[in-house]
C-alpha cells in the first residue's frame, strides 16, 4: 500500500532535487506492453492503428485518420495498479484533460505531461486545435524514457478516451515495469 502512495505523490508533485536529475538513459526501470488495443468511432475514424513494436515490447505506434477537422478535443487518462495482495485492479489516476487548452501549456500535469514527451517533438504540433483532417502518426512512442527511475516495479493498466465531443477513439494498454538487473538470472 505504501507503495501506491508514493507513485501516487511522484506523479502528482512536481520532480525536485536529485530525483529530478535522473537522466533516462540511467533510469533502472524498463517497461514492457503486454497488450494494446483501441477501438474508433467510424463517423469520426475512417482508420487506426495501435500496435506493440516487436523486439522488446517496450514501444508503441499509434495512427490514427480523422475524417473531419477537430476544434475541440478531450482526453479521458485512466491509471489501473493491483492492490497487493491480490492482483486486483484499482483505478488510481482518473483525469480528464482538454487538450487543445493543454497544448497551449495554459495548464499541466506530471502525468500528460510524461505521455506528451514520450510522443516525441512532432506530437506539439499535432496536439494543437484546430486540427485538420487526415492522418496523424505517433511512432515509437517509449514512455520508459520519460518515467522517473525510482517508480517501483509493478504490472499496470491504462485507459485513454479521445473525445469531440462524443467518443473517437479508446484505447487501453497493459503492462509492467520492471527492473531488468533483477530479471537477468531469471
Amino acid at each position: 500500500m505504501v507503495k501506491f502512495h508514493w507513485l501516487f505523490l511522484i506523479v502528482f508533485l512536481p520532480y525536485h532535487g536529485k530525483a529530478a536529475k535522473i537522466s533516462p538513459a540511467k533510469s533502472r526501470l524498463s517497461l514492457q506492453w503486454k497488450t494494446f488495443d483501441c477501438a474508433s468511432n467510424p463517423l469520426h475514424v475512417s482508420r487506426h492503428k495501435c500496435i506493440i513494436l516487436d523486439n522488446d515490447k517496450s514501444l508503441i505506434t499509434v495512427e490514427v485518420d480523422y475524417l473531419q477537422a477537430i476544434t475541440q478535443l478531450n482526453a479521458t487518462f485512466k491509471l489501473f495498479l493491483p492492490r497487493p495482495p491480490f492482483k486486483e485492479f484499482h483505478k488510481i489516476i482518473d483525469l480528464n484533460v482538454d487538450v487543445c487548452q493543454f497544448s497551449k501549456g495554459l495548464y499541466g500535469h506530471k502525468f500528460i505531461g510524461v505521455i506528451v514527451k514520450s510522443l516525441g517533438k512532432k506530437a506539439s504540433s499535432q496536439l494543437k486545435c484546430p486540427r485538420p483532417k487526415g492522418l496523424y502518426s505517433y511512432p515509437n512512442i517509449s514512455i520508459a524514457d520519460n518515467l522517473p527511475g525510482f517508480l517501483p516495479t509493478t504490472d499496470f493498466k491504462v485507459e485513454i478516451s479521445f473525445l469531440s465531443p462524443d467518443c473517437m477513439l479508446n484505447t487501453s494498454l497493459s503492462g509492467m515495469l520492471y527492473d531488468p538487473a533483477k530479471t537477468r538470472g531469471k
